[in-house]
């Protein structure tokens, strides 16, 4: 007869090595992982590590559009419930979570991810920071960061925070939007700002100071610009838009990188001679420039 073989389970019981280092190295390795692959490679070889301290590496957190939540690794994926998950979760790519991010956040032990994406939704500038430490990529859509007092964080004190980062996206309405009337000039100190691949803002009002953020403009030949004002803003300040549309429109060959500029009610034809210029100095992001060109 057959003996039927022992099941073993990656929870279930385990038995402590005999470790050829002390002990006291094993449970520094154990409660502190710093690296991410190194901790997957050793909860990969002996569930000791994983029992003591449960926590699980993942490629990728997101929301999924039936409104489950989805973890994806090593090419596999697998909707869940945040509730049910016994441990920790340590991110190190993709973090695309639209709704309630208070809710995960308790889960997460550290997230190194290079993608971020937001929607809809209010955040702490802790959690904010928590989550940014290491990104490259950021969308953030209808999103407010807040101090603990209340008080909206500014445009540019995010941007301070980010120093690998290489393409934002920030759309918002002008009611919650974290412009001041310093952040022109704020940005432009920021040391890595200028290293920026790609920089698109919707929903821009007239507290943003066009002028002196267009002498930089006029500068810069690295980093793509799109910048869409809001539909709120005054005639005057849309006269002194166009004056600096018109500027870009006129010259034949521009020393620097021309950006993107829109707001409602714009000539057809000048929008259309912006976007060709724009298109033309930045063919990268030519398919990437969203027919979304109107401001909410």
């Amino acid at each position: 007869m057959a003996l039927r073989s022992k099941q073993l389970h990656f929870r279930g019981p385990f038995c402590r090595q005999k470790w050829p280092f002390r002990n006291t190295v094993i449970d520094y390795i154990t409660k502190t992982p710093s690296n991410a692959k190194a901790w997957q490679k050793l909860i990969q070889s002996c569930k000791y590590f994983f029992a003591k301290n449960q926590i699980f590496v993942i490629e990728e957190l997101c929301f999924t559009r039936d409104y489950r939540i989805k973890l994806s690794m090593n090419g596999f994926e697998k909707p869940f419930d945040i509730a049910k998950v016994p441990c920790k979760l340590w991110i190190n790519q993709i973090f695309h979570f639209p709704y309630f991010i208070s809710l995960i956040i308790p889960k997460i032990y550290r997230c190194d991810v290079k993608f971020l994406r937001f929607y809809h939704q209010t955040i702490s500038f802790d959690a904010f920071l928590f989550l940014s430490s290491n990104v490259e990529i950021i969308e953030l859509e209808f999103v407010t960061v807040e101090n603990q007092n209340g008080s909206i964080v500014p445009l540019e004190k995010l941007v301070e925070i980010l120093p690998k980062i290489k393409e934002i996206k920030y759309y918002d309405s002008h009611t919650s939007f974290p412009i001041t009337s310093n952040t022109v000039q704020e940005l432009l100190g920021i040391q890595h700002f200028s290293k920026i691949n790609e920089i698109e803002i919707k929903g821009l009002t007239e507290t943003f100071d066009i002028q002196s953020f267009f002498g930089y403009l006029k500068e810069n030949k690295h980093t793509c610009f799109q910048l869409l004002f809001d539909s709120s803003i005054s005639q005057p300040f849309k006269i002194c838009l166009e004056k600096i549309i018109d500027e870009i429109i006129e010259i034949e060959t521009h020393d620097y990188k021309p950006p993107y500029i829109y707001f409602f009610g714009l000539a057809y034809d000048k929008m259309n001679k912006m976007l060709k210029i724009f298109c033309q100095s930045s063919p990268q992001h030519f398919k990437r420039l969203t027919a979304k060109i109107f401001c909410r």
